[in-house]
């Protein structure tokens, strides 16, 4: 396949996947994200992170908002993505603090606390499409892959942790990886969490 055809492959993923996703009732969306966050809350690798990347919400994806609430007096620090540029860093969750909006009309804080992705224990990754090997298919703009590319350089898994988090719709056969594709350690899903082919550490 070339590389034209791989692009216009994964636009054609990403298209489908969106669609699905936006397709959800709001009881089916309410429902699924429930149970999404209810096996999230007991995954040991949750409870014993004590520094997490999580993202807010967007253009459909499973909302983790009240997993942030309910963890809050649990000693647990969490850290949102924020974009400058084609680069991506994660800053300190602000409570009390309004958001604003990104050129993506993704909400983002607008100072805080720049953390170093090497020091968190799990980090909450939105997509559009994954396979059970850990491929993760993105938005298309690279800001995982780049911001996390020391990741592809271990022979096993260390901090931290690339949970993906999704719906099952979500998931495809096969997708092709890129030599610059940084899987995943495992994605979550309303039907359970599942640990990606060749992921090694607990």
């Amino acid at each position: 396949m070339t590389e034209r055809e791989l692009r216009a492959q994964r636009n054609a993923i990403r298209r489908e996947m969106r669609a699905r996703r936006r397709a959800l009732s709001t009881n089916e969306r309410v429902s699924a994200d429930r149970a999404l966050r209810t096996h999230l809350r007991s995954l040991s690798a949750f409870r014993a992170a004590r520094r997490i990347g999580i993202y807010i919400a967007f253009d459909g994806e499973p909302d983790l908002r009240p997993l942030v609430e309910a963890a809050a007096s649990r000693a647990k620090q969490f850290f949102v993505p924020v974009l400058a540029g084609d680069q991506m860093r994660f800053v300190a969750l602000p409570h009390g603090e309004r958001l604003a909006r990104n050129w993506f009309g993704i909400l983002e804080p607008t100072r805080g606390r720049t953390v170093d992705v090497r020091t968190l224990d799990l980090v909450l990754t939105p997509l559009v499409a994954f396979d059970a090997r850990g491929a993760r298919l993105g938005v298309g703009r690279g800001y995982y892959d780049r911001r996390f590319a020391f990741l592809r350089k271990r022979s096993r898994w260390l901090k931290p942790k690339l949970l993906g988090v999704a719906y099952a719709l979500q998931e495809v056969a096969r997708l092709e990886m890129r030599s610059w594709d940084v899987p995943l350690w495992g994605v979550v899903t309303e039907h359970g969490v599942r640990r990606s082919a060749g992921a090694e550490q607990p």
